[in-house]
């Protein structure tokens, strides 16, 4: 998950770090990973302070990083005491400056946070589900209007929020979800990528890194200290 052109989804040495930012990625018009996010935000003294973000992985690539870790070697699902010790961290190793492919906006701005901490990971039901904690850099006026947006620029893993973000320490707050188009992801990446072998005949399209920017992107506009 930093640079472009690098994911923290570089296991070791090929599938963990999901830093969704190491390794140069293979063009393809689809995803190589699909991950479902969910969102706690929390206010004190008025302002909003910090994100708890929560990635559910996909359960194709969940049983790819159990499989690297050496977990879970009966596959019943179930995992250790010391299996637990060992999964937890499993995408923490993020490089300095990488996003989170989380993305704030405020008054056309976007709002700077720290990088990840406090990282735990469980496997439940198949499916690999890790949390971390995102802190404002400053803290933001409950009464600004926030947009949310979780995705990842270079298409490389597929990001949804099927759940509206969940608020504490702040009532009341205002929520409009809009669903993103993952069609729309592919044809810019498509294009992208078309683009870019045309404008170097010696490129190779499987080492390509493309940007698409939010294209496709699920998007929570939040108004706190308003009515419902």
């Amino acid at each position: 998950m930093p640079q472009s052109g690098a994911h923290p989804i570089t296991a070791r040495p090929f599938l963990l770090s999901l830093a969704l930012s190491l390794a140069p990625l293979a063009a393809n018009a689809h995803p190589h990973v699909f991950i479902d996010a969910g969102l706690e935000m929390t206010y004190a003294d008025g302002n909003l302070q910090q994100v708890q973000v929560e990635w559910a992985y996909d359960a194709f690539y969940s049983l790819l990083i159990i499989e690297d870790l050496g977990l879970d070697p009966d596959g019943d699902g179930n995992l250790t005491e010391d299996e637990m010790t060992r999964l937890q961290g499993f995408d923490a190793d993020w490089e300095p400056g990488f996003d989170g492919r989380l993305f704030l906006t405020a008054q056309s701005q976007p709002v700077a946070m720290g990088p990840g901490t406090d990282f735990t990971a469980r496997y439940q039901d198949g499916q690999l589900i890790s949390t971390h904690i995102r802190t404002l850099e400053e803290p933001l006026a409950a009464g600004i209007p926030l947009t949310i947006q979780v995705y990842d620029p270079e298409y490389y893993v597929q990001f949804s929020m099927p759940d509206a973000p969940q608020i504490a320490g702040r009532a009341p707050c205002r929520m409009e979800q809009q669903t993103g188009d993952p069609a729309a992801a592919a044809k810019a990446y498509d294009a992208a990528v078309e683009a870019a072998l045309a404008d170097d005949e010696s490129a190779e399209a499987e080492m390509l890194a493309v940007d698409i920017g939010n294209v496709g992107a699920d998007q929570v506009r939040i108004t706190c200290g308003v009515k419902g």
